[in-house]
């Protein structure tokens, strides 16, 4: 049995046809390039087309496709959000590719792309023969998907998991009101605000990053952390700190055996899960830290896209749609 999963980005449509061990078979990949609307829609139904012209869809061997959504969905919600796809505000998307007459015979489900990623990591990743996990995603935001006892949740509006808005500081302040401030300091572009901030409010810091002319990024950021640069430090302690913080609340929360932490920052961030886990250790239920393990994705840049391809298979999906 096989199934195809779709992830799309804000700037591309990647496909994959891939079977049951998490063999990848096909790939079609698209860019975006300033489509928008129903015209993204088609690209996408144009990529599962593809993919899907090479298994006997007649003789069942195709499960159904999965589609990761950059934003808000949900196997239960009838509409998607993607913030960063124009006209793409609660836009109604399996009915639209049911519209389709090539597809209204494949069962197509959606979810958001936090959630994927911990379906990719369930069925073919680090999470495997496991019922209770979470997978913090760390890129240009921070979100989360969460399993509890085998079943991925999903919220009443489908926006569980949406962790850059979870509260580490207090008092509240303006400046979060965009993301949350777990986003605004330990996220990708969260380094970068991190390290202005610091050359902002350090004059006498006169180092590597004053030098520059453009504003400090994330992977310059990394780099110079070992050479001992102040502001390099400053920036990863203070997210090292807020990750596992974060981490204790959900050890708290939700007893997970797992905590993944996968996304573009994890990567360089990896070598710090050690010292993630000290932190965490500050702050969960005691009995419950002990009992979870942290570790990095096994499927990096792919998790999402395997997660798609998982849908067809979580039988809770099936019977949202039953």
């Amino acid at each position: 049995m096989k199934s195809i999963g779709v992830d799309l980005g804000g700037t591309k449509v990647k496909g994959a046809l891939i079977d049951e061990q998490g063999k990848i078979l096909s790939e079609h990949y698209e860019l975006l390039s300033g489509r928008s609307g129903v015209e993204v829609v088609d690209l996408i139904r144009q990529t599962i087309q593809r993919l899907a012209d090479r298994v006997n869809t007649e003789d069942g061997d195709l499960a159904g496709v999965g589609i990761c959504v950059p934003g808000i969905a949900g196997p239960y919600r009838e509409t998607v959000w993607a913030p960063n796809i124009p006209e793409w505000d609660e836009l109604p998307l399996v009915s639209l590719l049911k519209n389709y007459p090539v597809l209204k015979d494949i069962p197509i489900y959606a979810d958001s792309d936090r959630a994927c990623c911990l379906r990719g990591e369930a069925m073919y990743g680090n999470a495997t023969e496991t019922r209770n996990a979470v997978f913090i995603t760390v890129g240009t935001g921070i979100g989360a998907g969460i399993m509890v006892d085998g079943h991925v949740l999903s919220g009443f509006g489908a926006i569980s998991g949406a962790t850059g808005w979870m509260a580490l500081e207090r008092p509240y302040k303006d400046k979060f009101k965009q993301m949350g401030c777990f986003e605004y300091y330990a996220s990708g572009d969260g380094l970068s605000r991190s390290a202005k901030e610091y050359l902002d409010e350090n004059p006498e810091y006169q180092g590597y990053f004053r030098q520059q002319p453009n504003p400090p990024k994330s992977e310059d950021i990394f780099a110079h952390y070992d050479a001992g640069d102040s502001l390099s430090r400053f920036v990863l302690n203070q997210a090292i700190e807020l990750w596992g913080m974060a981490a204790a609340n959900y050890v708290s929360l939700f007893n997970p055996e797992i905590i993944i932490f996968g996304g573009g920052v994890f990567g360089p961030a990896v070598r710090f899960l050690p010292d993630i886990l000290k932190e965490a250790k500050k702050w969960a239920q005691p009995i419950a830290i002990r009992q979870v393990t942290l570790k990095a994705s096994a499927l990096e840049g792919n998790a999402a896209l395997f997660g798609a391809a998982a849908l067809p298979f979580d039988k809770h999906v099936k019977e949202s749609q039953s």
